[in-house]
C-alpha cells in the first residue's frame, strides 16, 4: 500500500484534473478533517519565477472575489519546492460534462444558469478582474448553483493589452485573439458563446481545426434557425457576440437582469403627450411605441402619471403664453410698419419704443383668452407662432472612461486628461479617446454624464489559429 502524500496540513486524494501549469487533487485536512481541493503547481515550474508569481497572483485574485458564484480560496502556501492553493471542494459536474450528456438545455435552465454565472463574473469585474477563459469546462454545477472556477489566466483590467493570446480558442473574443485585450468585454463575448452552446447544443462558430479563427470575420448562424429559443434570448446572445465592442451589453449585471426578465416587455406609457400626439407618433414607424431593444422598460405608477400631467399642463400654459406674446409683438410690428412714423409722435402713432409696454397687457389678455375654453363652437383659436431663441450653451462636466484605461482624452486637438478623467466642457464638443496600439475613438458629448469607450486593438488578425478546444497558456 502506497504511503499517503501530504502537502502542508493536507492529505492528498485522487487527481481531479490536470492543466499546463498545475494539477488539482481532492484532499483532506490532517487534523480538522475538512474536505478541500488543492491545486499544485507542477514541480518543474517551482524554480520558474514567472510561473510562481502567476500562481500567487491567481490565489490573490480569486480570494478577493467574495461571491457564491465563484469558487472560494481558503489557503495558499509552499511545502519544500511545492506551491499549493487550497480551495473549497465542489461536488458536482462541470457544465461541459452536463452538455455532453444532455446535448442542450431548455431555455429556462439556460437563463437561470447564465444569470448566476453573470452574477459571479460581475463580482470579479467589480474587483477589476477579467477571467479570460470562461467556458463550460470552467463552470461546476453544485446542485442548482453554478460556480466559476480556474482564474489561472485571469488578469486585472489595469494590465491592459498583454501582447499575448491566452484562452481557449473557441471562446475567445476577436479583440482577445488579435491583441490580448484584458477587459470585461472579452468575458461578455465568452458568456455569449457559452449560452449559444448551451441552448443550441453546438458552438456558434466552427472550422477551427483547419487553423481558422472564424469569429474574426464570420457571424454565427441565427439562433432562431438552430434551436427553439425566444427572440429575446436570441437577441441577447447575438448582442454578446457582436464584433463591435460598443454594441455588446454594457456589463455582466445588465446581462443577468436581461436573463432573469422572462416576462413580456412592459410598454412605456407616454402620459405627457396628448392622445392624438401618441397616435401620430405610432404612425411614424412600426416600433415607435416599443422599448429600445436590449433595454428594460419602466412601468409608471399613478403618482408618476399625475406628476407628469401637472408638468405637461405647466408646459402647455407656458407655450400658450409665449405664443401670445410673439403674436402680439408681430401684430404690433405690422401696425407700426403701416402707420407713418414721426420722431415727435405728432400726427402719427406712438413711437416704436412704446410698443413693448403696450404689448405686455395685450400679451396677458391673449394668453388668458387662448387658455380659456370658448363658448362659441364655431370659434377658432388664433393662429400664433411661437419662436423661441435658443439659449446660450451652458458648461457641463463629463466623466470619460475607457477599456483599457490609461487612454488620452483630446478636445479640439488638445490633451485634457488620461482615462478615467473628469473633463469640463464649455458646451457640446467632440472628444477623441486614443491609446497606443488601439484605434482612436471619437464620441460626442452633449450634456453632463458618463462616457464609456471600448477601444479596438489596431493589430492585424492572425492568419492561423489552433484548434477550437486548445487553451493558449
Amino acid at each position: 500500500m502506497s504511503a499517503e502524500r501530504t502537502i502542508g496540513n493536507y492529505v492528498l486524494g485522487p487527481l481531479l484534473g490536470r492543466g499546463g501549469m498545475s494539477e488539482v487533487h481532492a484532499a483532506t485536512h490532517r487534523f480538522l478533517g475538512d474536505r478541500v481541493a488543492i491545486k499544485l503547481l507542477h514541480s518543474q515550474l517551482a524554480a520558474d519565477a514567472a510561473a510562481t508569481a502567476a500562481f500567487v497572483a491567481e490565489a490573490t485574485r480569486t480570494r478577493a472575489i467574495d461571491h457564491p458564484g465563484v469558487v472560494r480560496v481558503l489557503d495558499f502556501g509552499s511545502d519544500g519546492d511545492a506551491f499549493y492553493l487550497v480551495m473549497e471542494r465542489l461536488d458536482g459536474e462541470s457544465l461541459a460534462a452536463r452538455l455532453a450528456r444532455a446535448g442542450r438545455l431548455a431555455e429556462p435552465e439556460v437563463r437561470r444558469l447564465g444569470a448566476a454565472i453573470a452574477d459571479g463574473l460581475a463580482a470579479a469585474h467589480d474587483r477589476g478582474i477579467v477571467h479570460r477563459d470562461l467556458k463550460p469546462g470552467n463552470i461546476v454545477l453544485v446542485g442548482d448553483q453554478p460556480k466559476v472556477i480556474d482564474f489561472g489566466i485571469a488578469r486585472e483590467v489595469a494590465a491592459a493589452a498583454t501582447g499575448s493570446r491566452l484562452g481557449t480558442i473557441a471562446y475567445m473574443a476577436p479583440e482577445q485573439l488579435t491583441g490580448g485585450l484584458v477587459a470585461p468585454c472579452v468575458d461578455i463575448w465568452a458568456l455569449g458563446v457559452l449560452l449559444y452552446e448551451a441552448v443550441a447544443g453546438r458552438l456558434p462558430f466552427d472550422g477551427f481545426a483547419a487553423g481558422r479563427t472564424p469569429q474574426l470575420f464570420e457571424a454565427p448562424p441565427p439562433l432562431g434557425g438552430v434551436a427553439p429559443v425566444s427572440p429575446a434570448l436570441a437577441s441577447l446572445i447575438a448582442g454578446c457576440l457582436e464584433r463591435d465592442l460598443t454594441r455588446r451589453p454594457p456589463s455582466m449585471r445588465a446581462i443577468a437582469g436581461a436573463l432573469r426578465d422572462t416576462g413580456e416587455e412592459p410598454r412605456i406609457t407616454e402620459d405627457v403627450a396628448p392622445a392624438a400626439g401618441r397616435a401620430g407618433a405610432r404612425g411614424a414607424g412600426p416600433s415607435d411605441d416599443r422599448p429600445a431593444a436590449g433595454r428594460g422598460a419602466v412601468r409608471s405608477t399613478p403618482a408618476d402619471r399625475r406628476r407628469r400631467r401637472r408638468i405637461a399642463g405647466s408646459i402647455a400654459a407656458l407655450a400658450i403664453a409665449v405664443g401670445g406674446v410673439v403674436g402680439v409683438l408681430r401684430l404690433r410690428g405690422a401696425e407700426d410698419r403701416e402707420a407713418p412714423s414721426s420722431a415727435t409722435g405728432a400726427g402719427g402713432t406712438a413711437p416704436a419704443a412704446a410698443a413693448p409696454a403696450a404689448a405686455a397687457p395685450a400679451a396677458a389678455a391673449a394668453a388668458a383668452a387662448a387658455a380659456a375654453p370658448s363658448s362659441d363652437p364655431a370659434a377658432k383659436p388664433p393662429a400664433v407662432a411661437a419662436v423661441i431663441a435658443p439659449a446660450p450653451a451652458a458648461s457641463f462636466t463629463v466623466e470619460v472612461r475607457s477599456a483599457p484605461p490609461g487612454a488620452q482624452v483630446l478636445v479640439r486637438g488638445k490633451r485634457v486628461g488620461i482615462t478615467p478623467a473628469t473633463i469640463a466642457l464649455d458646451g457640446p464638443a467632440s472628444i477623441v479617446v486614443t491609446r497606443a496600439g488601439y484605434r482612436p475613438s471619437r464620441v460626442r458629448a452633449e450634456r453632463a454624464g458618463e462616457i464609456d469607450v471600448r477601444l479596438t486593438p489596431a493589430h492585424r488578425p492572425p492568419s492561423r489559429g489552433p484548434a477550437a478546444g486548445e487553451t493558449l497558456d
